[in-house]
């Protein structure tokens, strides 16, 4: 039968060798044990004009929602100046590759030709769709990682979506579009 203090001498080195392990990151070589990291990816894969006109008219609803495998669907409504403006979108990642939280961007641009209009404010009711990828997935045992994804609709804040979890569950947006990080470290167009 081992003794006492034997006893607690190896439960002091597995202890010390325990915390090594986490201090050093060598627990995430462990199979049930994640490093996760936000998408490092981000696309868009569909931009679909619904409608155009008065935003009164037109803009009769607004949605986002997420789906599957990091998809991701917004409907909304840009001001153009015009019925006939032709619209584009483009998207960018705003943080390094392996970081525990990744920021994405997501721009809406109108090429704001003719005259605009002095009776309301045209614009274009559209559905946007994109998907993020990359990243390492959480383990038996989950690490703290996420991401958001600011909206821009001509050049201003338009919204922003964001999911986390441990120590990044309540990150959060960027409250303005001035607050989004101004290196792009990726670029993802569509």
């Amino acid at each position: 039968m081992p003794s006492t203090a034997r006893t607690a001498a190896v439960t002091a080195v597995a202890f010390v060798l325990g915390m090594a392990a986490v201090s050093s990151g060598a627990i995430y070589a462990l199979p049930p044990v994640s490093d996760g990291t936000g998408p490092t990816d981000i696309e868009i894969t569909d931009l679909e004009r619904l409608d155009a006109g008065c935003r009164e008219d037109v803009a009769t609803y607004a949605s986002s929602r997420n789906g599957p495998n990091g998809t991701y669907e917004r409907t909304s409504f840009v001001e153009t100046g015009t019925r006939d403006a032709t619209l584009s979108a483009w998207a960018e990642r705003t943080s390094p590759v392996g970081a525990d939280y990744s920021t994405f961007r997501v721009n809406v641009e109108s090429d704001r030709t003719g005259p605009a209009n002095e009776t309301c404010e045209v614009g274009v009711q559209y559905r946007l769709e994109y998907r993020t990828s990359g990243g390492t997935d959480d383990g038996l045992v989950p690490d703290a990682s996420g991401h958001s994804i600011t909206h821009v609709e001509n050049g201003r804040f338009a919204g922003c979506s964001s999911v986390g979890g441990g120590r990044w569950a309540d990150a959060g947006c960027p409250h303005s579009a001035e607050d989004r990080p101004a290196r792009t470290w990726a670029n993802a167009t569509g």
